[in-house]
């Protein structure tokens, strides 16, 4: 199954969208909640209106929550962008907001679980009008719930979460859950091992807050067979310039090359 990153470029940051796009990733999330200040969000809205209309790039949206006051707002400048493709809607807590959300902007949304009451209407959320696929913010959701993050008591609460989100999207018929953020992004290993780990536990994605965790995922993502051979085959180029010759006695031929570069780019 092809997994598909997501990497998250603030709305204050229109700029960076072309830089995000350069990493690779598959979808950008550009993001008017949590990155931007209350009395900063109607002018926010006007410059991602603007930069719409100037930009060839398709991304998704993650708008305001339901219930608070941006909402409306957001939904009024949803209905006039042409590059979007799709919303996360946080904090969601019922089967009502992701319909209202859907019938109001006719995107598909990625539903994400964030509180307590999100986590108690989960199964209902999944067969919501609209709803493409399941996420999760681990700090909120934990917040929600009063657990201390980095304990062994979170890691037993997150997993809880990813089996039910796993459970009710094959029960209805979703796409396979997407993974939570990793907020340590200088700590490349751990990186790399919940990616693994994520990965291993049926999910179809992550959600990403740094353009270097774009190159780590697609690494281990990557088949270890496929990572090798391609090296292989690289180096061999590199050195020889030959468009055709044999590694470990299969026929390499530019197609392959062409292959081999592209994997490894990514």
């Amino acid at each position: 199954m092809t997994k598909t990153l997501y990497l998250f470029v603030p709305a204050v940051r229109l700029d960076r969208v072309s830089k995000a796009i350069a990493t690779g990733v598959d979808k950008v999330i550009i993001d008017l909640e949590d990155t931007v200040a209350d009395n900063a969000k109607d002018s926010v809205r006007q410059a991602l209106l603007d930069f719409d209309k100037q930009t060839t790039h398709r991304y998704w949206l993650r708008i305001n929550a339901y219930d608070t006051a941006a909402y409306q707002a957001d939904i009024a400048c949803v209905n006039e962008l042409v590059q979007l493709d799709g919303l996360l809607l946080p904090k969601c807590q019922s089967a009502e907001q992701v319909t209202q959300v859907y019938q109001q902007s006719q995107k598909p949304i990625i539903a994400m679980i964030e509180t307590a009451a999100g986590l108690a209407n989960l199964v209902q959320i999944a067969q919501a009008t609209g709803v493409q696929a399941l996420s999760f913010g681990c700090l909120d959701l934990a917040q929600s719930l009063g657990v201390r993050p980095d304990s062994a008591a979170y890691a037993t609460l997150l997993d809880k979460v990813r089996t039910d989100l796993l459970v009710y999207s094959a029960v209805y018929g979703l796409q396979p859950p997407i993974e939570t953020i990793f907020a340590d992004f200088a700590n490349e290993q751990a990186f790399a091992d919940r990616v693994a780990y994520w990965r291993d536990f049926g999910f179809a994605g992550q959600l990403l807050i740094h353009p270097k965790q774009v190159a780590i995922a697609r690494r281990v993502l990557a088949d270890e067979q496929d990572w090798a051979f391609a090296e292989a085959i690289y180096q061999r180029y590199e050195q020889t310039g030959e468009i055709a010759f044999a590694i470990d006695g299969k026929m390499v031929d530019l197609p392959l090359i062409q292959w081999a570069r592209r994997l490894l780019d990514k």
